[in-house]
């Protein structure tokens, strides 16, 4: 299924259009979301028509907060659009929807989390993000979609030591067919260079995912390849701890 990651109890990272099949596939509750973070606006990742659903009358639930959405202005536009379809005003909405605009290396608090927006490698045309996402304890690299980051992204990466880095493997074991996605020989030189950096250590978590099914990537087939350069390979329903 297309992306989404429950990060812990109460946040989200992207709302694709498979995000209503993965809660009936893993059994989860998107009324215990208290927070939405959205990498950009394609729709494998944004799928605004169904995040209106949280509005009455398609929703019935004594939820007594709104649903915090963070991301780029294309995704606020798209959310507002959203509502002005269904025949709404978004500002009497609010109670529902909170809209948060995001600039990249703005940090933010989310919850108990520290967000900081950096820009992605990714579609030119809007400001794709990548996040890193930490608490008190451990630091996440949420990596995708991107190519190879670019070197204002890689800067600020050197603040950081990592305890799970989650990167796009579209192109699985090829690379130079998509613009703006990696594969293996990439995902390699960025494990290769954070861990020489000093941004990662042999305990980080290193998961690849976003794969393209032109590209073979059945479980089985690419778990031991991944596995043999320090890779885990994400699938429907996992759960990472780090």
């Amino acid at each position: 299924m297309r992306t989404c990651v429950q990060l812990d109890e109460d946040v989200l990272i992207d709302f694709s259009m498979d995000t209503y099949a993965q809660t009936l596939f893993r059994n989860l509750d998107l009324s215990v979301i208290s927070h939405l973070l959205v990498t950009h606006s394609h729709e494998d990742h944004f799928f605004p028509a169904t995040l209106t659903s949280i509005l009455p009358p398609w929703a019935f639930y004594d939820r007594k907060r709104s649903l915090d959405v963070y991301g780029n202005e294309k995704i606020i536009q798209k959310v507002v659009e959203a509502i002005e379809n269904l025949g709404e005003d978004h500002g009497k909405t609010e109670e529902y929807l909170k809209l948060h605009q995001l600039r990249y290396y703005q940090g933010f608090s989310l919850g108990k989390y520290y967000v900081m927006p950096l820009p992605a490698n990714h579609d030119k045309k809007e400001n794709c993000m990548i996040y890193i996402i930490r608490d008190q304890e451990k630091t996440l690299l949420y990596g995708h979609d991107s190519s190879m980051f670019c070197r204002e992204t890689w800067q600020k990466l050197k603040d950081y030591r990592f305890d799970c880095v989650v990167l796009d493997c579209t192109m699985v074991e090829e690379t130079g067919v998509y613009a703006g996605h990696m594969g293996l020989p990439d995902n390699i030189r960025v494990r290769d260079r954070m861990l020489a950096e000093g941004m990662a250590t042999e305990e980080t978590k290193f998961v690849l995912t976003h794969f393209v099914h032109r590209f073979n990537p059945l479980h089985e087939r690419i778990t031991p390849i991944f596995a043999e350069k320090g890779f885990l390979a994400a699938y429907d329903g996992m759960d990472v701890e780090f």
